[in-house]
């Protein structure tokens, strides 16, 4: 099962934290995958997850990691909350059993990505920033002078 400590841990994380964030969303998407019945604990564990997911889009953004990952794992955050709506909803073995085939979609993509996010927030904390400080510029003009 998911702990929900996780949801207030990792509301918004600074550069240094996203790889754990990223490892842990990655962890709460394998758990779900193991899932075979819908429970409360199970729709409680997809709102967790759900929320992780927006928490490390939100801090992948906020870190200006730029690239297409916070749009990713918004998507995924969002895609989950549907799916969440679509279990409630399902009534026959077909409509769950469809709910859970599009969530392990899901969650393949999240197990895919989610080091991705965290090598790209590694990457970011290790690269210098190429916005120069403060440099002064200082330009040298000679001027010759020809003797006749």
């Amino acid at each position: 099962m998911i702990t929900c400590i996780a949801a207030a841990t990792f509301a918004l994380t600074s550069l240094p934290g996203i790889p754990a964030l990223a490892h842990h969303v990655e962890a709460e998407a394998r758990a779900l995958t193991a899932q075979t019945q819908v429970s409360d604990q199970f729709i409680t564990d997809l709102h967790t997850f759900s929320d992780d997911a927006m928490a490390l889009s939100d801090s992948l953004r906020a870190d200006g990691i730029t690239q297409d990952l916070p749009c990713i794992f918004r998507g995924i955050s969002q895609d989950t909350q549907v799916r969440i709506t679509e279990f409630q909803s399902a009534t026959t073995d077909t409509q769950r059993h469809m709910a859970f085939e599009d969530l392990h979609a899901l969650l393949s993509d999240a197990i895919l990505i989610a080091p991705m996010a965290a090598s790209a927030a590694v990457d970011a904390q290790n690269t210098p920033s190429t916005t120069p400080a403060s440099t002064t510029t200082t330009t040298t003009t000679t001027t010759t002078t020809a003797r006749r």
